[in-house]
């Protein structure tokens, strides 16, 4: 249980810290309609300004800090 909040927590932390890339920076520079992305860093920048990980990062959050209370709870008692 212990490993499963670490990495939700963890998930949680990257998906997101990738949902502020929209404050931060613009919109990656397309040709045309149908222009994918150039690079890898482009298609998270993409990714980020259709609100992809927004809610799996919020998601992840709050099961992640469930798991931390419950598991705070059950260490706590004698």
């Amino acid at each position: 249980m212990k490993k499963l909040m670490i990495i939700l927590l963890a998930f949680a932390t990257v998906a997101l810290t990738f949902s502020l890339i929209p404050f931060l920076l613009n919109y990656p520079y397309s040709n045309s309609e149908n222009s994918g992305p150039a690079n890898f860093w482009e298609l998270i920048n993409m990714m980020a300004y259709e609100h992809k990980f927004l809610l799996p990062g919020i998601i992840a959050l709050f099961a992640g800090l469930i798991l931390f209370y419950k598991h705070k709870k059950y260490e706590d008692t004698p």
